[in-house]
């Protein structure tokens, strides 16, 4: 589990710095290497001063007897003795000192000499803007190690020059695209603090993750074929599976190596219990295989160490391919009833609100956060919405409207009303569009989004739902949703206010990216401002400007909500989302000791919604 964790950070550590790399590498192949100066010839040594005249090297050494190497160079046209008085690897860190050759007097640069200097080993397009002498740290020079005179050009290029004052040597040309390139070496380089070099604790840090990761990666891949959970195929081959009900009858069925157990025996039209469809959140879907078959991590939490060692596991969390033969728990004969599609229309971009008509005589009942199971036949579905409202439209993909190829599943969606003897029940179906053009979109949402009015239907029962205690008047609903998990929790109000009547103070924080994706939301303003034991407390994570509301995530006002909460002993919390918004609210919920009981979660994963 550890490894696995470690793994992933390491990972997106080292994914995002070759992220950098590939992009800086590519702008430093397009980046147009400029030179907007030509320099002129060099400056040879004078010949007009007679060798008799110069300063005999060896009283200049006898002079400086620290000196290392002495050499004679030809400074604006005059000679001069270049003595190295400290030796470093690289010349910007050694140290020089200038010596007339006929006087024997140090020189000191001045700034009429820079001047002049430049202006005879540069043929200048724009004048010198201005020139100062500068000490390390030097902005455009991170390696240099000693003092520069700075020249400034007055050209559209904005030109830096750079010469050493100890030597006169040119230290660097800077313009405004050698400044951008820069930029991108320091980025490319990982030089994030300007060493100017690649000897730096950040590529050895980055080099070390690398080692980690291998090895993390290698101790989890190794972990996990030790205990069964993979193997290495190099073909998508089909297998039989056995399958033993309850009253003792076997069956085969064929199921694809790389498909878990519960999609296998879903995709046979075999009934198992599965709520968050796959997830590993609801713990429904128990089967009984060898108690040799390995222990997932939620498997440890949701089944006791009695059942994990008896070989109960979940059969979302097991391979196919690994497990030929499994006992099913509980094989409930599923009834099916008709329903008719009365009405199918967008109330987000991106959710349906779908209401389906009871055909039988007798009465429907069901409780408030009940779910459908949907069998989708094998067969092909629409790429695209149809009939998208045109103010809908920008926020989807631009992509050809298309068919593509399904197989049989099963998706269980949540009823978004309650039962008032209607017959009819309504359902909030978020459309999952593909990514890519390589991907298809959601099975499920897709085929059933696309649905004809009049279309008849056999769905499941209504199954499960929230339990609400006989006396309500000593407590408070507090309700947190996200997304698309609105639906379970928009019954359970429907329910509380208008079925029961009920007066308790019910709270619901509901969040989503955009105000556009809060679903039901004019109908919960209308129920906030008619029921005064009702509030609605909307947040949206996106900033926008057609939004004046709360923004962030559920969490922020929840945690006020809490903290402010003189008795949340009698409050009763209803959970529906995306399950990193659920683990956050539960470990919410956890720091300020709520009672285990008092919380219900209507778990489901991103696969109940595709």
């Amino acid at each position: 589990m550890y490894a696995r964790i470690i793994h992933k950070y390491f990972a997106l550590i080292v994914f995002s710095q070759l992220v950098i790399w590939l992009t800086t590498g590519f702008l430093l192949g397009q980046a147009e290497h400029s030179k907007p100066l030509t320099r002129a010839g060099s400056d040879p040594i004078v010949s007009s001063v007679s060798p008799l005249k110069l300063l005999p090297v060896e009283s200049v050494l006898s002079r400086l007897p620290g000196t290392l190497t002495i050499e004679l160079i030809s400074l604006m046209g005059n000679p001069a003795y270049k003595l190295l008085t400290h030796y470093a690897r690289h010349t910007n860190e050694r140290h020089y000192q200038l010596i007339d050759a006929v006087t024997g007097q140090n020189i000191q640069l001045t700034e009429s000499d820079i001047r002049d200097l430049v202006s005879s080993q540069f043929h200048l397009t724009s004048p010198i803007k201005d020139i100062r002498l500068v000490s390390p740290p030097i902005e455009h020079l991170p390696k240099e190690q000693q003092s520069v005179w700075h020249i400034r050009l007055s050209d559209t290029e904005k030109t830096h020059i750079y010469i050493r004052a100890s030597t006169g040597e040119i230290a660097g040309v800077i313009d405004e695209n050698k400044e951008w390139i820069n930029v991108l070496m320091l980025l490319h380089f990982m030089d994030y603090e300007r060493t100017g070099s690649f000897d730096h604790w950040w590529i050895k840090l980055l080099a070390l993750l690398t080692v980690l990761l291998s090895i993390t990666g290698i101790t989890w891949l190794v972990s996990r074929i030790k205990n069964k959970q993979m193997q290495i195929s190099w073909s998508h081959s089909k297998h039989k599976l056995v399958v033993r009900d309850p009253q003792g009858h076997t069956q085969s069925v064929i199921a694809s190596a790389n498909d878990s157990l519960l999609d296998s025996l879903q995709h046979s039209a075999i009934a198992i219990e599965s709520v968050c469809g796959g997830g590993g959140t609801c713990g429904q879907c128990v089967v009984l295989l060898n108690s040799s078959a390995s222990i997932s991590v939620a498997e440890h939490y949701r089944l006791s160490p009695e059942r994990l060692a008896s070989g109960y596991r979940l059969a979302c969390q097991q391979d196919s391919e690994l497990n030929r033969a499994v006992e099913l728990v509980e094989c409930s004969k599923r009834s099916t009833l008709s329903f008719e599609l009365i009405s199918n229309t967008f109330i987000t971009p991106f959710i349906k609100e779908l209401r389906f008509q009871y055909q039988g005589t007798e009465a429907l009942d069901f409780k408030p956060g009940s779910f459908v199971q949907f069998t989708i036949k094998e067969g092909q579905s629409l790429t695209f919405p149809e009939h998208l409202p045109k103010r809908f439209q920008r926020y989807w993909p631009c992509c050809e409207p298309k068919t593509f190829f399904h197989p049989r599943t099963v998706r269980h969606y949540s009823i978004a009303n309650r039962t008032d003897g209607s017959g009819v029940i309504t359902f909030n179906i978020k459309m999952q569009p593909a990514h890519s053009p390589n991907q298809r979109p959601g099975i499920g949402s897709f085929h059933l989004a696309n649905l004809n009015v009049g279309t008849v239907v056999d769905l499941g029962a209504p199954e499960g739902g929230f339990n609400l205690p006989v006396d309500l008047s000593k407590r408070d609903i507090i309700l947190i949703g996200g997304g698309s998990g609105i639906a379970p929790l928009k019954a359970l109000i429907d329910e509380l206010i208008f079925g029961m009547r009920a007066t308790a103070p019910i709270t619901l924080f509901y969040g989503a990216k955009h105000p556009v994706e809060l679903a039901n939301h004019c109908w919960l303003k209308v129920v906030g401002s008619q029921h005064a034991n009702f509030t609605y407390q909307p947040i949206v994570s996106n900033t926008s400007s057609i939004w004046c509301g709360q923004t962030g995530y559920v969490q922020k006002p929840l945690d006020a909500f809490l903290s402010a909460h003189r008795a949340l002993d009698r409050c009763l919390f209803f959970v529906c989302g995306h399950p990193a918004m659920m683990k956050d609210v539960s470990s919410l919920l956890t720091r300020y000791s709520v009672n285990e009981r008092a919380i219900q979660i209507d778990s489901f994963s991103p696969f109940t919604t595709t």
